[in-house]
């Protein structure tokens, strides 16, 4: 990108780190984040059960923080990086990557200008059948100290791009269920009341999944037809009938192709944001729905849990 250059990689493992570092010709490395030097913005890439310290410490430090998604746990620590973020005086904001698919720019477009009709309901479904149950890949399934699970990995781009499609004021949960192995969280589906910028809610109905094939998409039902929206960046947009027959496929004229233009596009965005405290698309405030009703869902979750544990003791 013009006018950016790496600076350093902080990891704290040091192979790592200089793995990193020689692949993309970078001089400088660290393993203490508090032994870098200072900088405009860091990319903060460490696995979201393990950032409460990062993301604290470089925002005190004046930096501008990008993170990967998931970005927090709960609403409480979303909220308290907003709040370091205002004191410091400094931009925060999260990789949802996928509101810059085509299908779901178009789609956002497409919603706001309000000639597709009233909105009945919407589902949407991500999910595909897994050899394993996630032992011996990534961090992220692997260990649930890292706050890892379908829903929270998967699931924060699912559940954000729903409601950015939507452009969703807010989000309130009714019911949601899990499936766990051997403590892992591999299947999770819920349905909230999401409010629509003029005020009415809609039902939402989204399940994720490692251990069902599913029809993956986010399908937003109209009195006379379904607009399905295509989840990666080179899937299409179409009006289907309720039995799936195809009508027709829009034109994805908002958006980028592949996940490439995506990350520069977002990057760019969040650059824009640094240089004129003007929020953009990737705004850390604008994903605090998204950070609530994944809270929600596992909240409950564990709560129905505990619920069948006390019922199994009491027998």
């Amino acid at each position: 990108m013009p006018g950016v250059s790496v600076d350093w990689i902080c990891d704290r493992s040091a192979s790592a780190a200089a793995s990193v570092a020689r692949s993309y010709k970078i001089g400088k490395t660290f393993t203490d984040i508090a032994a870098c030097p200072d900088v405009d913005a860091v990319l903060v890439a460490t696995p979201v059960g393990a950032r409460r310290t990062v993301i604290p410490a470089a925002l005190a430090r004046g930096w501008h923080v990008f993170s990967e998604k998931p970005f927090a746990l709960t609403l409480e620590e979303h909220e308290s990086y907003l709040v370091d973020a205002r004191r410091h005086g400094v931009q925060l904001g999260v990789g949802q990557v996928r509101r810059y698919a085509k299908p779901t720019a178009t789609a956002r477009k497409l919603l706001q200008r309000q000639f597709l009709g009233p909105i009945l309901r919407v589902g949407a479904s991500e999910g595909m059948r897994v050899r394993a149950t996630g032992r011996g890949t990534g961090w992220h399934m692997t260990d649930p100290a890292a706050g890892g699970g379908v829903l929270m990995e998967t699931g924060s781009h699912l559940v954000d791009q729903v409601l950015y499609v939507l452009g969703a004021t807010a989000a309130s949960l009714r019911e949601a269920s899990q499936e766990r192995h051997l403590g892992l969280e591999l299947a999770s589906s819920l349905v909230a009341d999401v409010r629509l910028p003029g005020g009415q809610s809609v039902a939402c109905s989204i399940e994720l999944s490692m251990l069902d094939d599913l029809c993956n998409g986010v399908f937003v039902e109209f009195p006379n037809y379904v607009l399905k929206v295509g989840l990666f960046f080179e899937e299409s947009l179409a009006l289907v009938t309720r039995d799936g027959t195809t009508l027709c496929d829009i034109a994805t004229t908002e958006g980028v192709d592949n996940p490439t233009k995506g990350f520069v596009a977002e990057w760019r965005d969040f650059l824009e944001q640094c240089r004129t405290g003007e929020p953009s698309a990737v705004d850390a405030a604008s994903v605090r729905n998204t950070t609530a009703l994944i809270e929600a869902c596992y909240k409950q979750a564990a709560e129905a849990q505990l619920a069948v544990s006390a019922g199994g003791a009491g027998r």
